[in-house]
Parts: structure tokens; C-alpha cells; sequence
């Protein structure tokens, strides 16, 4: 039996982790769940999977604390994270924490542990990608599309054998809008994803295409691939989700159902393949698979993204920082959808380049970016 922490485990892609380890109560016990609010949904968890710790950010009432299993212990933010670490013995940590507020625990997990750390906060690698050569074996990565081309490269010599890697998106729900009229869009129109359930930032990430962007910074990490040789192809179907083309000219892809459960499925009982009780994939009732090219000129942010990746750390830590204040401005009404890439660059244009840089140093930067993005940002209104 493998012991798990589960990180946003309130979060979607925390809540159908846990709906995997529910149905193998003989492999997997789950030691320690983590959220930022001592919520109904958590106390359910608590409750169901009697961890030995929960850790939240935000204070529980007394009564949530009453509530808790007597073998269960709460402490409180990343000093009782990592204070829990130092007590447990765990084989796998899913973060599933989503933005900036996932970076300094993927930090804690690799400093502190020796465990697997299963990743779907992006953010992490985007930001401090050039400071985690000594734990790459340690991570595997949760996003379908990484997960897909992590499994696709196991058997192949990316050095060698490789020509290039591609990235599907599904396009989001503005993939047919023209320009002109994604400045009068609504953060609920945004919200609304055409493939996959989500939370907010990265459905917003996903409507901008930065979500795809990231991940192409995010493959280039994982998989030691030039950015010329990442592509990304809009996918409507979002059937395949990872594509590996070789030098002899043949295109592997992994396909399967639009639903995380089989990347987490995955990676929960990596490195084995476990027999699954999810439906898997029936190619007649999918019907047909179409592709096309990005917009790139619609979707600056995948634009941006590139270039930014390209030019490495600081830039990298910035981007992340500058798209979280973008996303949440738009999403408080503050600035336009065709204002997110507009801002970032802004952003990336005005922050110095820090020649020496470690981890502990990469919070500090992306909460730079942000800060700025959100003080520029606030006066767009007024501006534009």
C-alpha cells in the first residue's frame, strides 16, 4: 500500500485524485489532505479518508476542528506543511494547487522529501524549470497533455530519435470569435470551456491560450525538447493529447477520453499500469478527429509565451506572476480579455533581469511581477 498527500485536494483536479484512491482502498491510503479553506467539502474528505494530517491555510472555526477524526491532526499554511513532512513517511504528493499559491509546496516536497511529487501546478516548473535539474526523475507530470507525451517518450531517445513533439488544444470556447469582438467578451463567457471542467485561472489560461503556452515552456522542461521542435495544434476533440513524431517519419499519440481521471489514474500507480474501472476510449463514438493551426495573432498569449520561454529565467518567473494578476483583473472586471496579453507585456517590459537566482529566490520574483501587473493593471480602465 502506498502512502499519498493530496495538495487542493478541494480542487478539481484534487477531488478526482481522491475519486481514484476511493476506488483502491488496498493500495493507496491517503495521509495528508491540504486546502486553503477549512471548507464542508475538506471536513467530507477528513471525515471519509482519515488522514493523519489536514492542513489549511485560512483558520478553522472551533467547530470545524471538533469535527475532525481523533486521529487526525490540523496545522495551519506551509510551516505545518512542512512540519507534517518531516513526521510522515509518503510515497507520492499530488499538487494539485492551482497558480502562484503551488510553487513554494513543490519547492518543500523536493527540498524536504524523497517522494514522488505528482504535478498538475504548471506554474512550478514554468517558473524555476532552470533550477530543478537535480529533481526531474521525481516528478510526474499531471496535465493530459504532458502526462500523454511522458508516457509517449518513455521508449524513445529524445536526442536521437525525436523530430518534434506536439502539444494538443482544444482552442477554448473563442476559437472561431473574431479579434475584434473578444475585447467585449464576459469572465463568464471565458469560464464556460467547451471540453474540460476546470478551475477558474486556468479555464481563463485556457480561453487566452496561455495555459497551452505554459505548457510549451512545461514540455521544454520535462523533456529537454528545443522550442523549435514543440508544436501545438488546436484539437476541438481533445481525444489526443500528446503527439511524438520521429526522424523516420512516423507520428505516435496517445488517446483517451476527455477526462483527468486517466493521466492521474496514470501516474498514482506509476511506474505500473493498473487495470482501470474508467470507460475507456470507443473511436466510433467519437466520430472523427479534426486539426488546424493556432491563431496567432488572435491568441497573442501563445505568442508571448514562445518568446518568452526562449529567453529563460527571470522572464519565465515574471510571466507567471504577470499572467495570475491578469487573469484575476479580468475576471474581476477590471480590464478587457484583449487586455491579459497586452498587460503581460507591459509587465515584462518594465521588471529588470536578475542574473543570480535560486529557489528561494523565484517567489519573490513571480510576487514582483504580480504586484507590479496588478498596480499597472487597476488604472487600465482609465488608460484604454
Amino acid at each position: 500500500m502506498e502512502t499519498v498527500a493530496v495538495l487542493g485536494s478541494t480542487g478539481s483536479i484534487g477531488t478526482q485524485t481522491l475519486d481514484i484512491i476511493r476506488h483502491y482502498p488496498d493500495k493507496f491510503r491517503v495521509e495528508l489532505l491540504y486546502a486553503k479553506r477549512a471548507s464542508d467539502l475538506l471536513l467530507e474528505q477528513v471525515k471519509e479518508f482519515k488522514p493523519s494530517v489536514v492542513i489549511t491555510e485560512d483558520k478553522p472555526s472551533t467547530q470545524w476542528l471538533k469535527e475532525l477524526p481523533s486521529t487526525t491532526q490540523h496545522f495551519l499554511g506551509l510551516e505545518g506543511f512542512e512540519y507534517s513532512l518531516q513526521k510522515l513517511e509518503l510515497n507520492k504528493v499530488v499538487n494539485a494547487i492551482g497558480g502562484i499559491f503551488g510553487i513554494a509546496p513543490s519547492f518543500v516536497v523536493l527540498k524536504k522529501t524523497h517522494s514522488l511529487l505528482l504535478l498538475a501546478n504548471k506554474e512550478t516548473i514554468i517558473a524555476a524549470g532552470d533550477f530543478l535539474n537535480p529533481f526531474w526523475e521525481r516528478i510526474i507530470p499531471l496535465d493530459s497533455e504532458h502526462n500523454a507525451l511522458f508516457q509517449l517518450l518513455k521508449n524513445l531517445k529524445t536526442d536521437q530519435e525525436v523530430e518534434k513533439i506536439v502539444l494538443t488544444a482544444s482552442g477554448g470556447p473563442f476559437r472561431s470569435l473574431p479579434k475584434e469582438e473578444l475585447k467585449k467578451v464576459s469572465p463568464q463567457r471565458a469560464l464556460k470551456h467547451p471540453r474540460w471542467k476546470m478551475g477558474k485561472k486556468i479555464t481563463v489560461d485556457s480561453a487566452t491560450l496561455m495555459n497551452k503556452g505554459f505548457e510549451v515552456i512545461e514540455a521544454h522542461y520535462l523533456f529537454k525538447i528545443p522550442y523549435e521542435r514543440i508544436e501545438v495544434l488546436i484539437h476541438p476533440e481533445s481525444i489526443i493529447h500528446g503527439m511524438v513524431q520521429t526522424i523516420d517519419g512516423n507520428l505516435f499519440a496517445l488517446m483517451s477520453p476527455t477526462d483527468m481521471r486517466f493521466p492521474i489514474h496514470y501516474a498514482l500507480f506509476y511506474p505500473l499500469r493498473e487495470k482501470t474501472y474508467l470507460k475507456p476510449l470507443d473511436l466510433t463514438e467519437v466520430g472523427k478527429l479534426t486539426f488546424e493551426k493556432p491563431d496567432w495573432e488572435k491568441f497573442e498569449c501563445l505568442k508571448i509565451a514562445y518568446e518568452v520561454g526562449k529567453k529563460g529565467f527571470p522572464y519565465t518567473a515574471y510571466l507567471v506572476g504577470a499572467d495570475e494578476a491578469a487573469v484575476e483583473l479580468f475576471l474581476e472586471g477590471k480590464i478587457n480579455f484583449l487586455d491579459i496579453p497586452k498587460l503581460i507585456m507591459e509587465i515584462l517590459n518594465s521588471l529588470s533581469q536578475e542574473l543570480k537566482a535560486d529557489l528561494e529566490a523565484i517567489e519573490s520574483l513571480v510576487k514582483q511581477a504580480y504586484l507590479k501587473a496588478q498596480e499597472i493593471g487597476s488604472s487600465y480602465r482609465k488608460r484604454y
